[in-house]
């Protein structure tokens, strides 16, 4: 396995619409944002973390954890759009992007999202899925689908419920796409140059963008359950399971014994 420098990524803004100033909200004992960089920084694979921001709280808040932040514009519309600005100065072979509001991060996802890219030089870009097996899930338009290929590789995105069963036989796996991506820093700056398309318009996927200009996205399988955090209900939700659960509440005792440097 050929090495390779890698840095993660978490982009976050206070202005969130469903949730204002949500990288700080307070779960136990830390911010929303400080739970997400610590799970990160355990991942044996990652060798720095960065949070990228436009709003001087969320810098302020990070580094007075003792972790690093990168201030900048406020006009990116796309989060890949702001960790490549963020990713620019920094020298990296591969960028994870993880969600700001993702405090029950697994460390183990870092590795399987870069594993692909250590061992083919021809993958540039992979994708968190996770399998769906309900069907209220396949028809929530908030959730986006994806179908693979045989290669693993991503055929399409869509909000609606996909594939059309119109013969009925072996049922079509179907999975959700987390939000949890990696990039070779040479592919986030090609990709955050490259012009919208029609299919990321319609469907509102950004990653349709890499589809649509003929690029392909490696899918990587996690069935382990994901939960972000859309509204302020779901912070006692979250608070529950670290308290509860055997595993969320290690890796949480985990982060407040290293502390955030």
């Amino acid at each position: 396995m050929s090495q390779k420098k890698v840095i993660a990524v978490i982009p976050a803004r206070m202005g969130a619409s469903r949730f204002p100033g949500k990288p700080l909200a307070q779960i136990l004992d830390l911010p929303m944002i400080e739970h997400v960089r610590r799970r990160v920084i355990l991942s044996d694979v990652v060798d720095d973390v960065v949070v990228a921001t436009c709003d001087q709280e969320i810098v302020d808040a990070v580094q007075a954890h003792g972790g690093k932040a990168v201030m900048t514009a406020n006009t990116h519309e796309r989060c890949t759009d702001r960790v490549e600005e963020a990713t620019q100065d920094i020298d990296a072979d591969i960028v994870i992007i993880v969600q700001g509001d993702e405090p029950l991060f697994m460390p183990e996802v870092a590795k399987q999202l870069v594993e692909p890219m250590f061992q083919d030089e021809e993958i540039v870009c992979t994708n968190l899925l996770s399998t769906i097996k309900k069907e209220e899930d396949i028809q929530n338009t908030d959730i986006v689908k994806a179908l693979l290929d045989q290669k693993s590789n991503v055929l399409y995105f869509s909000r609606a419920s996909v594939p059309y069963r119109r013969v009925k036989g072996e049922d079509v796996p179907l999975y959700r796409q987390t939000g949890l991506s990696a990039f070779t820093k040479k592919f986030l700056v090609e990709f955050s140059r490259l012009a919208p398309t029609p299919l990321e318009i319609t469907e509102s996927v950004d990653f349709f963008r890499t589809l649509e200009h003929g690029f392909a996205i490696r899918g990587v399988i996690y069935d382990k359950e994901l939960y972000g955090v859309d509204n302020p209900g779901d912070v006692d939700i979250v608070e529950k399971i670290l308290e509860r659960e055997h595993e969320q509440k290690n890796i949480y005792n985990q982060i407040l014994k290293r502390g955030g440097g």
